[in-house]
């Protein structure tokens, strides 16, 4: 029997009794049940409160840090008008008073530190009526230097990303214009983005049942855009090759380039055509693991077994992006961008 099924049957057992008498023992039982589920109740609310605070604070310190070529007002400015918006969007949760925005030039760091009163649901049971909820997030930002990059995309052209996706558009022509956005957002989001084009080296492969055109890693993304244009959607599809190539590539630049970022972005339309090469593309993703590459990964329109594929080979979930359509490929490649440029704007909380 569920808690409020009791609370429910203790009511009844309160209102009527057929005995024509309530206990005492009734009456403390029914209040410390109560008291129970209301503190559990408000426990819950208010952790996930924190939460969406936190995150709002973590997102305000971010488009701060993301504009720290402008002055201090602005940068103040931009973080207090995210954190707004953000909790805007949040329902039951308002601001308390003005939150705290805090630039520390000599440190590069932005601090955002917001309240929210929580009001308690049952809390008056315990005389509490509102409880105070903080989160603070610092985000730092270097404006002389910026760590080296490696980006190696890994990329499908097999012969169904020449169909159209379910909004109309050519797989082909949209992974195309996804990467070009992807690498522009990394350009367009960062705060000196001189140093980055000089640092990141990009590159990629491509595959169908075998390796495909493929661009060793150099300086800049240009080129890598402009040969990703060309790119041509035939044949069946086997993953292991194009992913092995880029593992090599980025291994490669790794062991000539310290303090390395190094990503891989693994994307496919399908499934292989043979389950073998899911399990030897698996174990390279494994092994990208263990070298502290980062893999995120995109699933275009993918059936069942090209999700699994690549969601086993994302560093982590949250890196495993399912695209339903186009719009949503490019969305994907953008939030990668986004997320990659973020090296640069580091959240330290």
């Amino acid at each position: 029997m569920g808690l409020f099924r009791i609370i429910q049957t203790r009511m009844k057992n309160f209102v009527v009794d057929q005995r024509g008498s309530f206990t005492m023992l009734s009456a403390v039982s029914l209040m410390i049940l109560l008291v129970v589920a209301g503190v559990a109740y408000d426990f819950n609310a208010m952790t996930s409160a924190k939460n969406k605070l936190q995150d709002s604070a973590d997102m305000a310190a971010l488009a701060g840090a993301s504009i720290a070529r402008s002055n201090e007002p602005e940068m103040q400015a931009t973080a207090l008008k995210t954190l707004q918006d953000n909790i805007e969007l949040i329902p039951n949760l308002a601001l308390s008073g003005t939150p705290d925005i805090n630039i520390d030039p000599s440190a590069k760091e932005i601090t955002v530190t917001a309240n929210t009163n929580y009001k308690m649901m049952f809390g008056n049971l315990l005389g509490i009526d509102t409880m105070t909820i903080t989160a603070s997030s610092t985000s730092g930002y270097a404006i002389e230097s910026v760590n080296p990059f490696a980006v190696y995309l890994v990329l499908d052209v097999s012969g169904s990303m020449s169909w159209n996706s379910s909004d109309g558009q050519v797989k082909i022509e949209t992974l195309k214009t996804a990467v070009d956005d992807m690498f522009y957002t990394l350009y367009s989001t960062s705060e000196s983005p001189s140093l980055l084009v000089s640092t990141i080296r990009t590159g990629f492969s491509s595959y169908n049942t075998v390796l495909g055109p493929t661009r060793d890693m150099s300086s800049g993304y240009s080129a890598t855009v402009n040969q990703v244009n060309t790119l041509v959607a035939a044949g069946g599809t086997n993953s292991t090759p194009g992913f092995q190539f880029a593992y090599d590539q980025i291994k490669d630049e790794m062991d000539e380039v310290s303090n390395l970022a190094p990503y891989i972005v693994f994307m496919t339309d399908g499934d292989n055509n043979d389950p073998a090469f899911d399990v030897t593309t698996t174990a390279l993703c494994d092994q990208a693991r263990l070298d502290n590459i980062t893999v995120f990964t995109v699933a275009f329109e993918a059936p069942a077994n090209g999700q699994a594929l690549l969601q086993a080979c994302a560093t982590v979930p949250a890196k495993a992006y399912n695209s339903t359509n186009a719009a949503a490929l490019n969305a994907a490649f953008v939030d990668i961008g986004r997320e990659i440029s973020q090296s640069v704007v580091r959240l330290k909380r």
